[in-house]
C-alpha cells in the first residue's frame, strides 16, 4: 500500500501555499495512538457501526463546510475510540484539512490511516494531489504524474485529471493544462465541466476574455456545456473589463443555454457594475433579481449599500433599509445600518446616524461595538461630546481602543485636557491598551498647542511600549517647522541612549528630507541641520 511519502515524491506544479492567517498556527487535537482502537473487525459490520460512521461522516462533512476543522478532528477522534474508520470518513477529515490549509497533518492522517490498514482510494489520492497543488512547486511534466500512480495501482479518473488541470491552471500553466486535456481524452476519460472551468478562469484570470468564451464554444460543441459556475467566472472577467453589454447578453441568452443565473451571479454582476460606480444600473439589477424570485443575501445589500453610499445616493440607501424587516424579502442586519450609518457620519449628519441608530434598535437589530463607535465619532462632530462621552460611561456596549482614540482626539480638538486624562484613566481601568493612533493623536495635538516637550516624551514613550516608529516622521514634520532643533537633537539623543533603539538610513534619510523641505537645506540654516546629525551620529 502507498504511504504519503511515497505519493509526496510525485512530481506536480502548483502556484500558492496556505495562507499565514490559515488555521495552521493553532495547535490540532492529537489523533488517537494505537492502543485507542481497540474494538474487533466483527464489531465494525454491526449495523449500529455503520449507522455510527454514517452519521459522524456527515456531520464532519458539515463541520468542513462550517470552516470548524477542529471540531472535525475532535469528531473523528472520538469516532476512532469506537473502531476504525471507513476510507470515507478519512478522506471526510483529509479534505477537511487540504481546504484549511493544515498542510503538515494531512500526511499524517494519510499515513495513520494506512498503517490502519484502511486502503487509500482515488479520492483519497486526488485530495493530497490538491494538497500538492497549493503546497509545493514541481517544474516537471504533469503525464509523469499519471504514469507514477497507474505504477503504484491508483485509479486515474476523470477527478483526477481535473485535480492536476487545475493545479496547473493556478500555476498559470494554461497550455500544459490543454494538454493534459487532450491527453486524457485520448485515453478515453472524457472531460467534465469543472475539467474546463479553471481553464477558463485561468484565461479570465489573465484578461483573455475572448480565449475563455472560445473555449466555452468548444464545451458546447463537445456536449459538454458550461454551468453556471463558468458563467459566473466569465461575468466577473467581463465585468472587470467594463463589458456589461456582453453581460447583459449572457443573462438573457441563460435559458436557450441550459443554465439559470444565481444569486452570485447577479452579485457579481451587481459587484461589478458598482465598481464602475454605475449605482443607478445596481439599484435597477435588485429589481430585477427579486422578480426572477432570488432574494438578497447579506453580501447583496453589503455590495448595493457601500455602491449608493459612494455615490451620495443616501436617500436610497436609507429606503432600502426601511424596506428590510424579518419578515421582507431582505434583512438588514447590522453590517448594513453600520454602512449607512458610516457615510452619514463621514458627510457630518449626525442627526441621521441617531435616526439610524434608533430605527435598528426599534427593528431588532442589535447594535455593536463599530455602530456605537460610528455614533460617538457623529456627535463629536456634532459639537455633542458630552453626549458621546455618556454612552461610553453608561456602559451599553463594549469600548475599545477605537472608542476611546474618537473621544480623545475630539477633547484635545476643544482643548479640555482634563477630559482627556480622565478618559486615559477609563482605558487603564478597562485593560484596554493605547495604540499607535492614539500616540498619534497626542503628538500632534500637543504639537498644535505647543508642547513640544511633552510630544517628544509621548513619542519616546511609545517606543518604550513596543510600537514601530512610524510616529517619528509625524513628530520630525512638525517639530522641523516649527524650527525646534534642540527638542530634535534631544529626541535622538534619547534614542540613542535607550538600548533596542537603532537609527537606520531610513531614520537619516526621513529627517534630512523633512528639514530640507522647511528650508534647512540652504546655506543659512544647514548648520542647523548638521547639529542634528551629529546628535544621531552620537558626536554631540
Amino acid at each position: 500500500m502507498a504511504s504519503f511519502a511515497s505519493v509526496a515524491t510525485l512530481p506536480f506544479p502548483t502556484c500558492s501555499s496556505s495562507d499565514d492567517d490559515s488555521d495552521d498556527a493553532k495547535p490540532l487535537p492529537p489523533l488517537p495512538t494505537s492502543e485507542e482502537i481497540c474494538p474487533p473487525q466483527q464489531h465494525q459490520q454491526q449495523p449500529q457501526w455503520r449507522q455510527l460512521e454514517r452519521d459522524c461522516n456527515v456531520a464532519m462533512k458539515a463541520l468542513a463546510r462550517a470552516g470548524d476543522v477542529d471540531q472535525v478532528l475532535a469528531l473523528f477522534a472520538e469516532l476512532r475510540t469506537s473502531g476504525t474508520p471507513s476510507v470515507l470518513c478519512y478522506n471526510t477529515l483529509l479534505n477537511a484539512l487540504v481546504e484549511a490549509g493544515h498542510v503538515e497533518e494531512a500526511p499524517k492522517v494519510f499515513d495513520e490511516m494506512c498503517a490502519s490498514g484502511v486502503r487509500p482510494d482515488a479520492s483519497s489520492h486526488n485530495i493530497f494531489l490538491k494538497l500538492r497543488s497549493w503546497t509545493t512547486d514541481h517544474d516537471d511534466s504533469p503525464y509523469k504524474v499519471i504514469i507514477r500512480m497507474q505504477e503504484l495501482g491508483m485509479k486515474v479518473d476523470v477527478s483526477t485529471y481535473s485535480t492536476i488541470v487545475t493545479g496547473l491552471c493556478r500555476a498559470g500553466k494554461l497550455l500544459e493544462a490543454w494538454g493534459l486535456l487532450e491527453w486524457m481524452q485520448e485515453a478515453g476519460c472524457r472531460p467534465m465541466v469543472h475539467t474546463y472551468t479553471p481553464i477558463v478562469q485561468g484565461y479570465c484570470r489573465e484578461g483573455r476574455v475572448k480565449e475563455a468564451m472560445d473555449l466555452m464554444a468548444t464545451m458546447e460543441a463537445a456536449d459538454c456545456p458550461p454551468n453556471v459556475v463558468t458563467y459566473n467566472v466569465l461575468i466577473r472577467a467581463l465585468c472587470d473589463a467594463g463589458q456589461f453589454n456582453e453581460v447583459k447578453q449572457l443573462l438573457m441568452e441563460s435559458r436557450t443555454k441550459g443554465w439559470t443565473p444565481s444569486i452570485v451571479t447577479y452579485n457579481t454582476f451587481m459587484n461589478g457594475l458598482c465598481k464602475k460606480g454605475k449605482a443607478k444600473e445596481a439599484l435597477a439589477l435588485l429589481g430585477v433579481m427579486l422578480g426572477k424570485g432570488l432574494d438578497p443575501t447579506d453580501f447583496t445589500l453589503s455590495i448595493l449599500l457601500n455602491c449608493l453610499c459612494h455615490a451620495s445616493r443616501i436617500s436610497h440607501a436609507r429606503y432600502l433599509l426601511e424596506r428590510s424587516t424579518s419578515s421582507s424579502r431582505w434583512y438588514a442586519g447590522v453590517v448594513a445600518y453600520n454602512t449607512v450609518m458610516g457615510r452619514l457620519c463621514e458627510m457630518g449628519h449626525w442627526r441621521g446616524v441617531l435616526k439610524l441608530l434608533t430605527d435598528m434598535i426599534k427593528k431588532g437589530v442589535m447594535p455593536n461595538t463599530r455602530t456605537f463607535n460610528i455614533a460617538i465619532r457623529s456627535l463629536c462632530i456634532g459639537r455633542k461630546c458630552s453626549a458621546a462621552k455618556s454612552l461610553v460611561c453608561n456602559q451599553g456596549f463594549a469600548a475599545n481602543v477605537v472608542t476611546y482614540n474618537t473621544l480623545i482626539d475630539w477633547f484635545f480638538y476643544h482643548r479640555t485636557p482634563s477630559e482627556v486624562g480622565r478618559l486615559m484613566s477609563d482605558m487603564a481601568a478597562g485593560n484596554i491598551a493605547v495604540d499607535e493612533v492614539t500616540y498619534t493623536i497626542f503628538v500632534v495635538r500637543l504639537c498644535r498647542d505647543g508642547n513640544f516637550a511633552k510630544a517628544s516624551s509621548c513619542f519616546l514613550k511609545s517606543l518604550e511600549n513596543g510600537l514601530s516608529m512610524d510616529l517619528l516622521g509625524v513628530l520630525i514634520n512638525r517639530l522641523a517647522y516649527n524650527g525646534k532643533i534642540t527638542e530634535t537633537i534631544l529626541i535622538f539623543q534619547n534614542m540613542r541612549e535607550r538600548k533596542g533603539f537603532s537609527l537606520d538610513n531610513s531614520v537619516f534619510d526621513l529627517t534630512i528630507e523633512r528639514f530640507c523641505r522647511a528650508g534647512y537645506c540652504h546655506d543659512k540654516y544647514i548648520h542647523n541641520l548638521n547639529s542634528i546629525l551629529d546628535a544621531m551620529l552620537g558626536k554631540q
